[in-house]
């Protein structure tokens, strides 16, 4: 079961080089994979030489913080995308950094402290990739406390083993396009208190 209590949800990282990886990553997305953009798929993993390549901002920032990236993935949300409900994603990776590249602006992560009862219902299921995950569809969440919650601006080292999901704003323009990045060196200490 994850400990929640120990690390933060998030932690800010600052990136002057933002507009140039977006702009990479969007790029390589509309040339290689633009059916994501349209599809239902929230997590779409990609060909991760392949974007490294194509985006050597992303790789230059990421070596600026001593990270050596691992695996990329893309997530997308649509107007069709299913509700991204409450969940705690796969081990063992907990420190993930995510990255906004489109129309993250009146979006939130946001993240949740799950009572042990409730979390001691549910069992793990298997996701698409085979691995186990808590996921909490039909969950009051009026009965849940709210650990924090950011409009994801700018790149964030985010803690995935708290309870989280995406709360998609009035505003928000579709499609919400986030790069979520995973290091063999895992950036866990920016999570610390």
């Amino acid at each position: 079961m994850p400990n929640s209590n120990k690390l933060k949800p998030f932690h800010r990282l600052p990136c002057e080089e933002l507009s140039q990886i977006q702009s990479e990553v969007i790029g390589w997305i509309n040339s290689n994979c633009p059916d994501i953009l349209t599809s239902n798929q929230l997590w779409n993993k990609c060909d991760t030489a392949k974007l490294v390549k194509a985006s050597t901002s992303l790789v230059s920032w990421c070596h600026g913080h001593r990270l050596k990236i691992k695996e990329l993935a893309v997530t997308v949300v649509t107007p069709t995308t299913p509700t991204v409900d409450l969940h705690i994603d796969e081990l063992p990776v907990t420190a993930k950094i995510n990255i906004p590249i489109q129309n993250t602006h009146n979006s939130y992560n946001r993240w949740y402290n799950i009572p042990k009862k409730i979390l001691d219902s549910r069992e793990t299921i298997i996701n698409m990739f085979g691995n186990k995950f808590y996921y909490f569809k039909n969950i009051d969440y009026s009965k849940l406390e709210i650990i924090d919650e950011v409009e994801l601006t700018e790149p964030i080292v985010f803690n995935s083993q708290i309870a989280h999901n995406i709360v998609i704003g009035e505003n928000c323009k579709m499609p919400r396009v986030v790069l979520a990045c995973t290091f063999f060196n895992e950036p866990i200490q920016y999570l610390q208190y």
